[in-house]
């Protein structure tokens, strides 16, 4: 049976306050500077955000902070950090336009994976500058030495075109496909 008013205001505050304390402690681990050469305490936080996220819990006040961890050259790390982006990257769009120095550098990565991932989180975040971001690197990429980039880079034209049919046709993106139908490797 649900109690009165004045029985569930005094949980509710705990509710918020709780949380308010679990963003407040995330932040803290996000932020640390103890020394941690190989990013396992960020890592443990971001497992932390993401599994509050997956609970329903908003975290999308630690954007700054889960934004900082990009840097990190952990492929681990990166997924993590890109599934915060896509999810709140639609419903707040200064989240998604911080990140775009970030994608710009992982575009540029040696690791092929982190190219892919980029490009394909990139084309999951339908806001303006992420897509006005993500037109040349997509050309580069659709052209990658690497086959996963290049068919990542494909099913990135993909998305793109559910959002935005005339921008793919008006930068050649469709003709580009057409190539890479005839790449040397099958895969892609």
């Amino acid at each position: 049976m649900m109690g009165t008013r004045q029985e569930l205001f005094p949980l509710l505050q705990n509710a918020i306050h709780d949380r308010q304390w679990k963003v407040h402690d995330l932040r803290l681990e996000l932020t640390s500077e103890k020394k941690d050469p190989r990013h396992q305490r960020k890592k443990v936080a971001m497992k932390k955000v993401v599994a509050n996220m997956t609970m329903g819990n908003d975290m999308s006040a630690l954007y700054h902070e889960v934004i900082a961890c990009m840097h990190i050259p952990d492929l681990e790390v990166k997924k993590m950090v890109y599934l915060f982006l896509i999810n709140y990257a639609r419903a707040r769009a200064e989240i998604a336009n911080h990140a775009v120095n970030g994608f710009e550098d992982d575009l540029n990565d040696a690791n092929p994976l982190t190219r892919a991932m980029a490009i394909r989180t990139m084309g999951y975040i339908y806001v303006e500058r992420v897509i006005e971001s993500l037109i040349d690197p997509l050309r580069h990429c659709l052209r990658d030495r690497d086959p996963y980039v290049r068919k990542t880079a494909a099913m990135a034209v993909l998305k793109l075109y559910m959002f935005d049919r005339s921008l793919v046709e008006e930068e050649k993106f469709l003709d580009m496909l057409k190539d890479l139908l005839a790449d040397s490797n099958p895969s892609v």
